[in-house]
């Protein structure tokens, strides 16, 4: 699912001057989620890094199973954010003030979308960043993983696929 957001972005990534790279470890190609939710959270996360990292600059997509479940982060060594707007972001049409965010386009969407549909999956998303270093946004998916047969891994708490929250 990675290779395909990536795909999807990488013309954007290109005219920017900023690499795109992928490390999915075994055991995290195959998941039980919504495809389609996924997609979206990547191409979302994805392009906010291709938004904000300024040419030479990296992105980063690592997906791996683990406890609990799933995690995929997306990592850039872009403008990075400053600690008291952190809070703000991942809410509905919340962007952070400045010169740099206000010469992007983006309606502040991508951060809430990609939240929600962390939460639909029994899952969250989560932020770090800091200025002038980057910003990593980790979402962790407890019930995504996938056994080597494709079926999901057993739990004892296995929550059922929520609706919009």
């Amino acid at each position: 699912m990675a290779g395909v957001a990536i795909r999807f972005v990488s013309q954007a990534a290109e005219r920017a001057g900023v690499a795109l790279k992928i490390s999915v470890a075994p055991g995290a190609e195959q998941i039980f989620a919504d495809k389609r939710a996924i997609k979206q959270m990547l191409i979302n996360l994805i392009n906010n890094g291709v938004k904000f990292t300024p040419r030479g600059g990296e992105v980063r997509v690592v997906a791996m199973v683990g406890k609990p479940g799933l995690t995929i982060a997306v990592a850039d060594t872009g403008t990075g954010i400053a600690k008291k707007d952190l809070e703000k972001l991942g809410h509905p049409f919340e962007q952070v003030e400045g010169a740099q965010v206000r010469a992007k386009e983006g309606t502040g969407l991508g951060l809430a979308l990609v939240r929600s549909l962390a939460a639909m999956h029994g899952g969250e998303m989560t932020l770090e960043s800091a200025l002038g270093v980057g910003t990593t946004v980790v979402i962790s998916l407890p019930y995504a993983a996938a056994a080597s047969d494709g079926t999901r891994l057993k739990s004892a708490n296995i929550l059922p696929f929520r609706g919009a929250a």
